[in-house]
């Protein structure tokens, strides 16, 4: 069962140690974890399984609970907009800023020179701030797993019922 609200997809781990606010915690394997650029160069082992960090642990959470880790919602539209629009918007203002100049100037080409070099200076850009963003931001948990109640304590179940629940308890 999730905790409140949370969503699928997120990384998932268990706590090793609290401190404070803060836990450690071993990371699970997971495809999106797969698909992360560290994890194909290798940098933090085969699929990030195994990879221990320190969280923040807003819900407090214990040793040896299965958690939910996550990014705010404000850094992750951060990250897309520097990964996806800004470069995009840049090459097409670029782009047309070049095709004026070459127009008024009567060199051809500069549209696309410029709209190439303003794409390497946004990309150039946004690598930066990404990775200013990868130092200051830390993950933290969203929420804890719990495991699902036993199938005898539904108290109250007809015979169909607890005949149907008992099936799933071989």
């Amino acid at each position: 069962m999730k905790a409140q609200g949370e969503k699928s997809g997120l990384e998932t781990g268990t706590v090793l140690t609290t401190e404070g606010r803060g836990a450690t915690v071993i990371i699970n394997k997971s495809k999106s974890c797969n698909e992360c650029g560290k994890a194909q160069a290798g940098i933090c082992g085969k699929g990030g399984t195994g990879m221990i960090m320190k969280v923040l642990n807003p819900l407090g959470a214990e040793r040896g609970d299965t958690v939910l880790l996550g990014l705010d919602k404000k850094t992750h539209i951060n990250i897309y907009l520097l990964t996806y629009v800004l470069p995009v918007i840049v090459l097409f203002v670029s782009a047309a800023a070049g095709h004026l100049i070459s127009q008024s100037s009567g060199i051809t080409g500069l549209d696309a020179a410029a709209g190439f070099t303003g794409l390497i200076i946004s990309l150039i850009y946004s690598i930066n701030k990404i990775r200013k963003i990868d130092k200051a931001t830390q993950l933290h948990i969203t929420g804890i797993l719990r495991e699902p109640p036993d199938c005898k304590e539904f108290i109250g179940a007809s015979p169909e019922e607890k005949d149907y629940l008992a099936a799933f308890d071989k």
